[in-house]
């Protein structure tokens, strides 16, 4: 059975996006830092598609 209320997980794929971007500026191999740029790129198109379909909601009892 689905989710009625899933929870954002743009803060996920930011981490995702910044993890490949920072393995991308240590390799030397061009091939793969070109794939782990593409990579964040999708990564950051996907938070941005979850916030704009899923917007984070505030947690009852945190202001």
């Amino acid at each position: 059975m689905p989710w009625r209320d899933p929870p954002n997980q743009s803060a996920e794929y930011r981490s995702r996006a910044e993890k490949a971007r920072n393995q991308a500026e240590q390799t030397t191999d061009e091939e793969a830092r070109k794939r782990l740029l593409q990579d964040a790129d999708a990564w950051e198109r996907m938070a941005e598609y979850e916030d704009k379909h899923n917007p984070p909601r505030p947690v009852p009892g945190i202001s």
